[in-house]
């Protein structure tokens, strides 16, 4: 029996002197009768200092929370991938016609991309079981990093839009 399902759930950021609140949970069911849902926090960049010599760094978090509705227990084994533009080699945050560069890491000392699905880093794995009377939750940490050094940044909103998918 095969079982499988994809979710997909975005959400906005800003940056420099703003703030963003997450998107509400986003749903999917898989063929052999397991329900996993997908919701994140608010990423929130903060105030960015060009003449700061070290990079921003924020985090953000993905709640992954599968349930059953059979009566067998269902194994849970999928990847997460966040998707937006740029994508490995070159996020930006936008503003109009500003932009400032960041990145999204696996780890918390930032060397592992979380990106696309494919190549350097690209997903992070969720496995576990599910059952009727046993949920599947976990809890993945989405660690970002705005470059640092940018000289043509100017104070504004800047926004990106960021959506993590759950294939399983």
């Amino acid at each position: 029996m095969t079982f499988g399902g994809r979710i997909r759930q975005s959400w906005l950021s800003l940056v420099v002197l703003g703030s963003c609140a997450a998107l509400p949970s986003t749903a999917a069911e898989a063929a052999g009768g397991a329900h996993c849902a997908l919701s994140s926090t608010a990423l929130a960049f903060g105030q960015y200092l060009p003449s700061r010599g070290a990079p921003s760094d924020f985090t953000a978090t993905i709640n992954v929370s599968c349930t059953a509705s059979g009566t067998a227990p269902v194994r849970i084994l999928g990847t997460v991938t966040l998707l937006g533009s740029g994508g490995l080699s070159g996020r930006e945050l936008t503003d109009g016609p500003n932009r400032l560069r960041y990145q999204l890491f696996l780890d918390p000392a930032r060397t592992v991309l979380w990106g696309e699905g494919s190549g350097a880093g690209g997903a992070k794995s969720i496995a576990g079981v599910v059952g009727p009377t046993t949920p599947f939750r976990e809890t993945l940490t989405v660690y970002g990093r705005i470059l640092a050094r940018q000289s043509g940044a100017v104070v504004g909103n800047y926004t990106a839009r960021i959506t993590a998918v759950l294939n399983y």
